[in-house]
């Protein structure tokens, strides 16, 4: 859907256009169907260090010399399915071979008539970013590594200490020959408890640590929605929980990896599932923002009438490892940490409102497509 420009003639576009192009810090080219760099903005010389003569009427994999022009190619896919790609991982040759790391945004270009006529690439240089990131990383480094060991070995020692336990009993009751078939299938089950506790904590832990970037499509958050709520059914009949659905109607899709959001979902459901007691009520509502035909956000709300987060607790929610969950619901506190993660690579933000005795309420708030 093309989003027009309100309150500038056509006599004024043009120039508008060169100054941005001209001016702005980030470097900008277009390559045409043939895959030759059409356009070469002032930014993208002094990122590359080509001058404009250098490039124009060029192979785009002949000047680029990275992943965005050889094996990590989007032009196809863009120019099939007009879908922007976003990627923040690549790197590029400068003119003088140095590495170039950059982060960009492709989309097709297309003519006044909505032919296909190349694609435009925006790209950011963000060596310099990386060089102080990795810095920072270093002196951090020891101190998460010690947070993350303190927090594996405090949520992974309890489980085994229970299973050993109860394998010393069950040594125990084979030497005195004390075989009670109901009692040996109820500590079996415990085992199997705490095991599986032990499985999602590692899980969880490479879900945290494993940080893709996201296979952005179109996606229906209604339709996602409604599909992750069939796959928690169970969850909502074992405490008889009334769900609500609200959605407005013609709702633009996002731009978001299905699989992904669908976690960020199924995370936030169960938390809610989780805080509110038997007969318990959960509303989930969907609405856009902006105005109508070019909304440019769509914002999903997610409420319980559970028991609530204290106020103390509210700041730390997304902190690894930290967790109000305890007993037999096993919290481990990743979860809510791999939903931010999850919600920021998709360019969009997350908010939890809550009082204790009162409910929750969490709001994602996504870019639309």
């Amino acid at each position: 859907m093309q989003k027009k420009i309100v309150g500038l003639g056509l006599e004024v576009m043009r120039p508008l256009l060169e100054g941005l192009l001209k001016n702005m810090d980030g470097g900008v080219f277009t390559i045409d169907l043939d895959k030759k760099v059409a356009a070469f903005n002032k930014a993208a010389e002094w990122i590359t260090g080509y001058c404009f003569e250098d490039v124009i009427d060029q192979p785009c994999a002949g000047i680029m010399r990275s992943n965005l022009c050889t094996e990590g190619c989007v032009f196809e896919k863009v120019m099939k399915t007009s879908i922007p790609v976003k990627r923040s991982d690549v790197v590029m040759a400068g003119k003088e071979g140095n590495p170039l790391f950059i982060s960009y945004s492709a989309f097709r270009l297309d003519d006044v008539h909505g032919q296909a006529r190349g694609m435009t690439v925006i790209f950011r240089d963000l060596t310099e970013i990386k060089n102080l990131r990795e810095q920072i990383v270093q002196t951090e480094k020891l101190a998460v590594m010690g947070q993350l060991a303190a927090g594996v070995a405090h949520e992974i020692n309890n489980p085994i200490n229970g299973i050993i336990t109860y394998i010393h009993l069950f040594l125990k009751r084979l030497d005195e020959n004390r075989i009670d078939p109901a009692v040996f299938k109820k500590d079996l089950k415990l085992i199997e408890r705490e095991t599986t506790r032990i499985g999602r904590l590692v899980k969880n832990l490479l879900n945290f640590s494993r940080k893709a970037e996201p296979d952005l499509r179109a996606v229906s958050v209604p339709a996602l929605i409604d599909e992750t709520l069939h796959l928690l059914e169970d969850q909502f009949l074992l405490k008889n929980i009334n769900i609500t659905r609200r959605y407005d109607a013609d709702l633009p899709d996002i731009l978001a990896d299905f699989n992904q959001f669908q976690q960020v979902v199924v995370n936030l459901v169960l938390n809610a599932i989780q805080a509110v007691e038997k007969q318990g009520l959960i509303t989930i509502s969907l609405c856009a923002e902006g105005r109508k035909g070019s909304e440019c956000f769509v914002i999903m709300n997610i409420t319980d009438n559970g028991v609530g987060i204290p106020d103390e607790d509210i700041d730390r929610i997304f902190d690894p490892f930290y967790t109000t969950k305890t007993g037999e619901k096993g919290g481990i506190g990743l979860g809510l940490t791999i939903v931010q993660q999850i919600v920021r690579a998709h360019h969009g933000r997350i908010t939890v409102k809550s009082k204790p005795g009162e409910g929750t309420a969490v709001s994602v708030r996504l870019p639309t497509l």
